[in-house]
């Protein structure tokens, strides 16, 4: 089976190994963790993305529980970076509801 990856309109596309039906991966808009803890995902032209930060693809502001992730990066780049901005998001989840907003040693 040749299994090719094709981008198409910033989604990236494969074909499933079992069926042959092509898969498409898209950028999310929401994940909510344990506890209703939402977060929002917007992804931000590059005009947008310079006003917070010139030097950042992306950004977890905690203020507004957003990930912004800027628009022009290729798919697999941004969900790089959206994993990695999830983290950041992750531990605050843990610092407001684990451990009632108080760092312990």
């Amino acid at each position: 089976m040749n299994i090719s990856i094709m981008k198409r309109e910033r989604t990236l596309c494969y074909p499933n190994p079992l069926s042959g039906a092509m898969v498409m991966l898209r950028m999310p808009s929401r994940v909510v963790f344990p506890f209703g803890y939402r977060i929002s995902i917007r992804q931000l032209s590059d005009t947008d993305m310079d006003r917070r930060d010139p030097n950042a693809d992306g950004i977890w502001d905690d203020a507004t529980k957003t990930i912004y992730l800027r628009k022009r990066l290729p798919v697999t780049r941004r969900r790089y970076i959206l994993a990695h901005e999830l983290g950041h998001a992750w531990l605050d989840w843990q610092h407001r509801h684990l451990d009632n907003g108080k760092a312990k040693t």
